[in-house]
Formats: C-alpha cells, sequence, structure tokens
C-alpha cells in the first residue's frame, strides 16, 4: 500500500511465514521513503529493533488492527506512530498467525522496490521477495516482535 511522500510509509506489506518448526508467524513489511527514514530507524531503534543479522528480538513496538485492518505501528512507548494510508486489509490467515503470537514487523530501506508497481502483477511477488533479501544480505533489514492491539 502507498501514502503520500512525506505522510509515513510508502510501502506497508503482510505476509504469513511458516517457521521451520512448523509454526506460522505474522509479518509486517515497511519501505519508508528518504525523508521519513532516519525517524522511523530511530524510532524502530529505541523500541528494540535490531540488524536483520540475527533473530528478531521481542520490542515495545505495538501494531494496532482496528476492524480487521492494520492501522498503525506504535514504537517508542507511545510517542511515535507510523500509519498506512489507507489502512491495509489483514487476511483470515494473518490475523490468526498474529492473535497467536504477535507479529514480525520488518523494516526495510528506501529505493529497495524501485519500480515494484511498474511491474506486470505476475512477477511482483518474485522481485518482492529478491528486493527482500538482498536488503537483508546487506545488513540494511530492522526487525523486530511486536505485539498486536485488536481494537
Amino acid at each position: 500500500m502507498t501514502g503520500a511522500a512525506g505522510e509515513g510509509p510508502v510501502l506497508w506489506a503482510l505476509a504469513v511465514r511458516e517457521t521451520e518448526d512448523g509454526d506460522v508467524i505474522a509479518e509486517v513489511i515497511i519501505e519508508v521513503g528518504e525523508e521519513d527514514y532516519g525517524a522511523l530507524a530511530v524510532d524502530a531503534w529505541e523500541s528494540g529493533f535490531v540488524s536483520s543479522a540475527g533473530d528478531a528480538p521481542v520490542t515495545t513496538g505495538v501494531v494496532r488492527v482496528r476492524e480487521n485492518r492494520v492501522a498503525g505501528l506504535v514504537l517508542v512507548g507511545g510517542r511515535q506512530v507510523w500509519e498506512p494510508f489507507p489502512a491495509i486489509e489483514a487476511s483470515p490467515g494473518w490475523l490468526s498467525a498474529a492473535a497467536e503470537g504477535g507479529a514480525l514487523v520488518t523494516l526495510v530501506p528506501p529505493g529497495t522496490w524501485p519500480h515494484l508497481a511498474a511491474l506486470p502483477p505476475d512477477r511482483r511477488a518474485d522481485a518482492f521477495e529478491s528486493g527482500l533479501e538482498e536488503a537483508q544480505d546487506r545488513g540494511m533489514v530492522l526487525r523486530g516482535v511486536v505485539t498486536v492491539e485488536m481494537l
């Protein structure tokens, strides 16, 4: 999902991933523009996020869900709120996984998916995954496990 430049996150994506032990985890992947990235990275670090080099720790962050839509990411003890525009519809599978164990939030640097929207729909998923893997390999991804608050 996209938002206007300077108004917060540019891209929010929801995923459900299976762990090595067969559990499922809800994931929120966020890419912001250059003008917002520094502030989001500081907020994430202050909330306990770490580089993608290791396992994601449990953080003080909270993902708010209202009427089955992801409405925002709350960081720094509630002082910073990042909201998608518009709120993102969450699938029943994502909501179920989030209710079980919170959500993994993955923050990627600006430019991770520069031309994703211009690709044909059948190529977007592969481009999305390869962009995410490349950012992880470069150590540019911040991750943390957050609480999911159903409002």
